[in-house]
C-alpha cells in the first residue's frame, strides 16, 4: 500500500527476501511520484543517467550516492563515464522492485 508521505522521509527497509516485488500500477505510482528523469528499464530496474560537463563531477556525484547507499544499506549499480553518471536500482534478493528502490532513488535525486 502506498502512503503519502514523502519517499525522502522514509528509509530503505532491508528486503530478506520472499516478498512479492511491486506489480506494474503499484511502480508506475512510485515512478509518478518520484519523477524527474528516472524511467524503468527494459529488465525492469529504476534507471537514471545524470549528466555533467567533465569527468569529475560523476565521480563526485558518484561517492554522494556511496555516503547514501550506505546509510540507507540499499546500494545501486552505478557507471562514471565523462559527463555521466548512471545509477541503477532494484532489490536484488527479489530480482525486482521494493518501494525502497523509490526511496533510495528520491534519495539520491536530493544530492
Amino acid at each position: 500500500m502506498i502512503t503519502a508521505c514523502s519517499l525522502t522521509d522514509k528509509n530503505c527497509v532491508p528486503c530478506q527476501g520472499g516478498v512479492p516485488a511491486l506489480d506494474q500500477h503499484e511502480a508506475d505510482t512510485f515512478l509518478n511520484e518520484l519523477q524527474n528523469g528516472w524511467q524503468i528499464n527494459h529488465v525492469g530496474h529504476l534507471y537514471k543517467t545524470y549528466t555533467f560537463d567533465d569527468f569529475l563531477s560523476p565521480l563526485a556525484f558518484a561517492n554522494k550516492i556511496a555516503v547514501v547507499a550506505e546509510q540507507e544499506a540499499h546500494h545501486p549499480d552505478i557507471t562514471i563515464s565523462w559527463g555521466k553518471c548512471a545509477v541503477e536500482i532494484w532489490t536484488h534478493k527479489i530480482d525486482g522492485l521494493t518501494e525502497s528502490d523509490f526511496i533510495l532513488a528520491a534519495k539520491i535525486q536530493a544530492i
